[in-house]
């Protein structure tokens, strides 16, 4: 496809100690993979392969962003505790 490998070491990310710091963390890389991704797949149109993959990996990362913001907003509603109970 003409591309370059590039090898080299990623950013760490936080720890995080406090699962909805987690959960609002998780949901940036999201919307800042989206971002980066919706290019990426418009970019493979012509390979309807490598479409079909990128797409496919698009969907998921979309409903890992909407599962973030509905946990965020479900901690909104039921408070902190409320939240940690039903998770646990």
């Amino acid at each position: 496809m003409g591309g370059e490998v590039k090898l080299e070491a990623k950013k760490e990310g936080p720890v995080c100690s406090d699962p909805i710091d987690f959960v609002k963390y998780d949901l940036q890389v999201s919307k800042d993979g989206l971002a980066w991704l919706a290019g990426l797949v418009e970019e493979a149109r012509g390979d309807y392969k490598t479409y079909d993959i990128l797409k496919e990996y698009y969907e998921d990362e979309e409903e890992d962003m909407y599962w973030g913001e509905q946990q965020l907003e479900l901690i909104e509603k039921i408070g902190k505790g409320n939240w940690y109970r039903s998770v646990m």
